[in-house]
C-alpha cells in the first residue's frame, strides 16, 4: 500500500510541473555531435529533470547542460552503432518507458480536465476559511558562544544599553549582526523549538531575562511587535494547490479504475490470495 500510494504521489509531483512545453518558435542548434544536432529545446528538458537547475535561469547553467547533452549524444551514436536497440532487454525496458509515458499522458489529460483556475480558487478560499489566523512576532536577537557572554548581554541591557548596538558588537549571526539583531516577523514554526518557545513567550518591548540555548549557541531575545499574518495570496500558492489537488484527483481516478476492473491478486508462491472479509459496520 505504501508503494502504490508513493508511486500515485510521483504521478502527481509530474502533472504539478505542468504540461510539457512546446518547441519554441526558434529552436536554435547549440551543438553537434559528428553530425547530429542538438537544440536548446533539448537542454531546457536537462533542465527540467534536475531539482537544482530548475531553480537558475538556463543562462547560468548553459556551458554545463551543453556538456551533460554532447556527452549523452555520445554514447548514444555508440549505442546505435552496436545496435543495441534490437537487443531484447533493450526493448523491454524501451516498453516499460512506454507504459509509463503513457499512464502519464491519461493521468496528466484527468487532472489538467479538472484542474482549472476556478477549481484550485475555490479550493484555496476553503483552505484559507479553515486556517486559523497565524501570530507572528517581529524580534531582535543577539547570539553568543558562552552562557557567561549571555548573561553579561542582559547585564548591560539592564543598565541601560542599546539592543541594536550590543548586537552590532557581540552578536556571532552573520545575518543580523549588521542590522541590529533585526529577524523580522516570522512565525513560530519558521525558527528552532527553543527559540520560538521564549520569543513568544514575550511581550513586546520584553527581552530575555535568562540566555536562551540552541545548537547555534546561547541568544537574547527582544520582541518589538505582534500581528495576525495574511494568508499568502492565491499566485503565490497556485502550484502548491495544484500539487496537492492532483495528488487527490489521481487517488480518485485511480480508485475509479479500480471499482471497474475485475481484479486478481496472487502470493509470492503464484497461488491466489482469498479476498480481504468486508468490515463491519
Amino acid at each position: 500500500m505504501r508503494h502504490h500510494t508513493a508511486r500515485l504521489a510521483a504521478f502527481a509531483l509530474a502533472l504539478s510541473l505542468g504540461p510539457v512545453a512546446a518547441l519554441a518558435a526558434e529552436d536554435p542548434v547549440v551543438a553537434r555531435v559528428d553530425g547530429t544536432e542538438i537544440r536548446r529545446s533539448a537542454l531546457e528538458n536537462l533542465q527540467k529533470a534536475d531539482p537544482q537547475m530548475r531553480m537558475m535561469p538556463i543562462e547560468v547553467v548553459f556551458a554545463q547542460l551543453v556538456d551533460v547533452a554532447v556527452a549523452e549524444q555520445l554514447v548514444l551514436n555508440e549505442a546505435r552503432k552496436l545496435k543495441l536497440h534490437d537487443d531484447p532487454k533493450v526493448k523491454e525496458r524501451v516498453e516499460e518507458a512506454r507504459q509509463r509515458i503513457m499512464q502519464d499522458a491519461y493521468l496528466r489529460q484527468r487532472v489538467d480536465a479538472v484542474l482549472t483556475d476556478d477549481i484550485l480558487k475555490k479550493k484555496y478560499q476553503e483552505i484559507i476559511t479553515k486556517m486559523p489566523a497565524r501570530e507572528e512576532v517581529k524580534a531582535r536577537h543577539i547570539l553568543v558562544e558562552t552562557e557567561q557572554q549571555a548573561k553579561d548581554v542582559i547585564a548591560q541591557l539592564g543598565k541601560g544599553a542599546k539592543f541594536e548596538d550590543l548586537a552590532k558588537e557581540v552578536s556571532k549571526d552573520p545575518g543580523t549582526k549588521d542590522s541590529g539583531g533585526d529577524l523580522g516577523f516570522f512565525g513560530k514554526g519558521e525558527m528552532v523549538k527553543e527559540f520560538a518557545e521564549a520569543a513568544f513567550a514575550l511581550k513586546n518591548g520584553e527581552t530575555t531575562q535568562t540566555p536562551v540555548k540552541t545548537d547555534f549557541g546561547f541568544h537574547v531575545i527582544k520582541v518589538e511587535d505582534r500581528r495576525k499574518a495574511d494568508a499568502p495570496p492565491f499566485d503565490a500558492v497556485k502550484d502548491q494547490l495544484r500539487q496537492m489537488a492532483g495528488q487527490e484527483t489521481v487517488v480518485k481516478v485511480v480508485g475509479e479504475l479500480r471499482d471497474k476492473a475485475k481484479i486478481e491478486t496472487f502470493g509470492p508462491d503464484g497461488k491466489p490470495v482469498a479476498p480481504a472479509a468486508p468490515e463491519k459496520k
